[in-house]
């Protein structure tokens, strides 16, 4: 072997070393510490966080009935969230779940188990649901999407399919596959 071979050899050995040896001086709490389990922070009971518009109203508000943070990714975990995307002062969505998961420093929100979505506005037209699971929210765009089965219920009838995207805020729901419908006749 070349002398420079073995002069690199030796630096990795000795890095190894030092390494080895800072490490087992560490105290044990240390470690533990520095190996970042996947562990909360804090948490919180009765959670409520509200998020304003460039004119100081709600754009959305976020309840849940339990949040653990966890530093290790800044994710936060919920118990029964209920958020409400306001469209206009007069018109919001209503969304509940059984958990959910906030990520990217609540630029994310997914929602498991049974997800109701609900349209709450002032004026008189029919009202909408829609039931899904697995439900990813972009609460600052007001974006929702599924691969999951979606059942809508409105005044006029029942659409089922599988998949969704829709944008909340200006009222496109676009089903991916597996569309069917069942209508009522509207009498005039």
């Amino acid at each position: 072997m070349g002398k420079g071979l073995w002069v690199v050899l030796l630096l990795v050995a000795v890095a190894a070393l030092s390494w080895w040896l800072q490490r087992s001086s560490m105290p044990d709490d240390q470690r533990t510490v520095e190996s970042v389990l996947h562990e909360p922070d804090y948490y919180m009971t009765q959670f409520e966080a509200t998020a304003l518009n460039l004119n100081g109203k709600p754009a959305h508000k976020l309840y849940a009935d339990k949040m653990q943070h966890y530093p290790d990714d800044d994710s936060a975990t919920l118990d029964k969230p209920h958020l409400m995307l306001f469209r206009s002062e007069e018109e919001f969505w209503d969304i509940r779940a059984e958990t959910g998961l906030v990520s990217n420093g609540g630029a994310s929100l997914f929602l498991q188990g049974e997800v109701i979505i609900m349209r709450v506005n002032a004026t008189h037209s029919p009202p909408l649901q829609l039931y899904t699971s697995d439900l990813t929210v972009r609460p600052d765009d007001k974006i929702v999407e599924t691969a999951a089965p979606v059942t809508i219920k409105d005044g006029r009838g029942v659409t089922t399919a599988v998949g969704m995207w829709a944008d909340l805020n200006q009222r496109q729901v676009k089903l991916l596959s597996n569309v069917r419908g069942v209508y009522e006749p509207q009498s005039d």
